[in-house]
């Protein structure tokens, strides 16, 4: 069971649409996952939404796990996507340390195509926290690359293992 290892005091960024897929959504909602609008940071009604949360997370000491690449690489083939910034902003406004934490599934185990799972050896790598203490809004397209080129090289290594 998933609860078992899931760590104390976290909470995952779900996108919104996620609150109405049957079985997640609802056990999101009852676990305490903040739901987000995928929308513009323009957009005020995010931007108070996401205040709120960085509240939150600082009044309750949360954990936040974050998915930057998100659902969009359907066809993996060891290169990941440009990750979306909003967790690291949300790091660098609550003064976070950010925890990479590396999967790698190779295509024997999930084929996305025909949804069809098969064996296979699923390697999770965490890497070192990276720290945002004194960063600004100005070092967050440096530290989303940063952070991009670490989990690429630790996916590279991985993959390679097998």
């Amino acid at each position: 069971c998933i609860a078992r290892i899931w760590p104390h005091r976290a909470i995952i960024l779900m996108k919104k649409s996620l609150l109405f897929v049957p079985f997640i959504g609802l056990a999101g909602y009852l676990s305490g996952h903040e739901f987000i609008t995928r929308s513009s940071g323009a957009n005020s009604g995010v931007r108070d939404h996401m205040s709120g949360i960085n509240e939150r997370i600082k009044k309750e000491r949360l954990r936040v796990c974050v998915f930057p690449e998100g659902t969009r690489n359907k066809a993996f083939e060891g290169k990941l996507l440009p990750f979306k910034k909003g967790g690291f902003h949300m790091a660098q406004q609550c003064q976070a340390p950010i925890v990479p934490v590396v999967i790698y599934m190779p295509p024997t185990v999930y084929d996305s195509k025909s949804w069809s799972f098969g064996n296979g050896v699923i390697r999770i790598k965490v890497l070192e926290p990276i720290q945002t203490t004194g960063l600004t809004s100005a070092d967050i397209n440096a530290l989303t690359d940063s952070v991009q080129e670490k989990m690429q090289a630790a996916l590279e290594q991985m993959s390679k293992r097998l």
